[in-house]
């Protein structure tokens, strides 16, 4: 599967979505495909937490997962991946997944996350996370 058309203007779009709605929670969001990275937004904290290491092993995360797209969808009876999301204590990372080599990945800070989800929240209190 390769990437479909517009998924990097799509991914520009969401930067302003997520400005709009979460404002200075927005940690990071980065577009990639088979052949760049472009890093489209960056808090300046996580811009200092993160060498350019850093940058390179998180976007290799990325496509690790992207390419395991196809495995989970036949796994999973459940339709097409669109998304992942993973919830740390002080961020949570979505992952929208456009292709076996292209994608889009968000960080939001932890909190803002459980106030427009509370559904995730409440579960996370649940279980005492």
């Amino acid at each position: 599967m390769v990437c479909m058309t517009g998924t990097a203007t799509e991914s520009k779009e969401l930067v302003t979505f997520l400005r709009d709605k979460v404002g200075e929670h927005l940690r990071s969001v980065l577009y990639y495909d088979d052949d760049t990275r472009d890093l489209l937004y960056i808090g300046d904290d996580v811009a200092d937490a993160y060498d350019e290491r850093g940058r390179a092993d998180v976007l290799r995360d990325m496509r690790l997962e992207a390419i395991e797209k196809a495995h989970q969808e036949d796994l999973y009876i459940h339709g097409s991946l669109d998304c992942t999301i993973r919830c740390f204590d002080d961020a949570v990372e979505m992952h929208f997944i456009h292709g076996e080599a292209c994608g889009t990945a968000v960080a939001l800070d932890s909190e803002v996350f459980a106030v427009h989800n509370t559904f995730v929240g409440r579960c996370l209190d649940v279980m005492g996370q």
